[in-house]
């Protein structure tokens, strides 16, 4: 199946869509950007309202927000960032295992702040996209607008 056009699915149709890769490969090919919003855009289409699109990657949010934090989408976002196994965290680090549980906090653009320490730079990042109702408000969670809307 391409996952730039599930039109075989009904609007609202699924509780959840999780996503190890498929945006990554996505994002290698040629027309990166526009293959990531039809994509994007059918995954949007076919959570129902509260669903969620969770998307397991080594794209920093630099590299992810841009295309998944768009006003179209109408999700409410929440980054997790988790260590590769096995990864010793250096002497006199000060954060804790809990804190891969909480959400990591991000700027009004969905970005790292400047002055956090990323301690493992091949950590996964996990974000966790939750479809809003259509008539929610959107003020609690700016998005990052692309160059071109498709």
């Amino acid at each position: 199946m391409d996952v730039r056009d599930m039109g075989f699915f009904m609007d609202d149709s699924f509780d959840s869509v999780i996503d190890k890769g498929t945006l990554d490969s996505l994002m290698c090919g040629l027309n990166a950007p526009l293959s990531a919003s039809q994509m994007l855009g059918e995954v949007s289409r076919i959570l129902k309202p509260g669903g969620i699109y969770m998307l397991i990657t080594y794209g920093d949010p630099n590299a992810r927000m841009p295309h998944i934090n768009r006003p179209v989408y109408n999700w409410k976002i929440d980054l997790y960032i988790i260590p590769r196994p096995g990864f010793q965290r250096p002497d006199g680090s000060s954060s804790s295992p809990n804190s891969y549980m909480s959400p990591v906090p991000t700027t009004e653009k969905g970005l790292l702040p400047p002055d956090y320490v990323l301690e493992d730079p091949d950590s996964h990042f996990i974000y966790i996209c939750t479809k809003r109702s259509e008539n929610s408000d959107l003020g609690d969670s700016p998005a990052i607008s692309m160059t071109v809307d498709i």
